[in-house]
């Protein structure tokens, strides 16, 4: 992904401007650009974080949002910007994007043994209510490792979980390497490796995914279908900050509190994003129609 899917969700909003000359230099305009930069503050100011309210964001776009809710199937950043109020992944990490065991599930890695152990925290909940289980966990592999889904996660890097590749090829009906120790609706799994990697405890590795699935909700999707699913495209379900309420495809997202949010209720009532094109981005920061732009 070109960014970091957020985790709890809060507002970052980073202005920069870059200025750049091409051509001749001169004694007189070598120092121009940092004179210019100056104008710009160093710092933003900071304030205690209101309660309630909404905000609306653009995202500039020529094309229509595609509309694939799902980290599995998603190769679109403009997806992944639509439902990032809603979209958690299962760790959290330190500002070295280290994993650690504040997130929603703790992560336990065990190179003697080429084991990574992941368990997902009691209460940590789907929007439907539902507890995240270790079938969830697995089930996300099954997603990009089953060619009838089309998932273009599937990557070599991946494949160093055992019987990943095996269920990929279809020579295997499931991935040998994924152990649920309670069973399915437990909550913890072990991954099994081929070889251990440097930077496994590194968030974004690439070694094992970072994401799980919704299993009771979409099971009954066959894998052929899941990107044309109305259960992906118009109602997905997430175990995030804020829960999809209302979806003009391909133009607009209206995200309202997840009651169930394992770490709590969330600051804003609403967030709305909507899609804007490039020729009235400028306007539409002139007339203040939206709070936060991308630009």
């Amino acid at each position: 992904m070109k960014r970091r899917m957020l985790g709890t969700f809060g507002v970052l909003l980073a202005g920069a401007a870059l200025l750049a000359g091409c051509g001749k230099s001169s004694s007189s305009s070598s120092n121009s650009g940092a004179k210019d930069a100056k104008k710009f503050p160093e710092a933003t100011a900071t304030a205690t974080a209101k309660k309630g309210g909404s905000i609306t964001i653009a995202e500039e776009s020529d094309t229509p949002v595609k509309g694939v809710f799902s980290n599995e199937l998603s190769d679109s950043q403009y997806d992944q910007d639509f439902m990032a109020f809603g979209n958690e992944g299962l760790f959290a990490t330190d500002d070295q994007y280290k994993i650690n065991n504040k997130g929603a599930a703790t992560f336990k890695m065990d190179r003697k043994a080429k084991t990574v152990t992941i368990e997902v925290k009691k209460g940590v909940k789907w929007s439907d209510g539902k507890q995240v289980t270790a079938k969830d966990v697995e089930y996300s592999y099954e997603i990009i490792a089953n060619k009838a889904s089309q998932s273009s996660r599937y990557t070599s890097s991946l494949a160093d979980i055992v019987g990943l590749a095996e269920y990929h090829d279809g020579k295997s009906k499931k991935i040998s390497g994924i152990e649920m120790p309670d069973g399915e609706n437990g909550r913890k799994v072990v991954l099994h490796f081929k070889e251990m990697k440097p930077g496994m405890t590194q968030s974004g590795n690439g070694f094992f995914w970072e994401c799980a699935a919704p299993y009771h909700y979409l099971k009954d999707v066959p894998f052929s279908k899941l990107q044309s699913s109305d259960k992906v495209r118009k109602n997905p379900l997430f175990f995030g900050a804020y829960k999809l309420s209302k979806l003009v495809r391909g133009q607009s997202a209206t995200w309202v509190r997840n009651p169930y949010y394992y770490r709590g209720k969330a600051k804003l009532d609403k967030i709305t994003i909507s899609v804007i094109s490039p020729n009235s981005a400028s306007q539409s920061i002139k007339s203040k129609k939206f709070d936060i732009i991308d630009v």
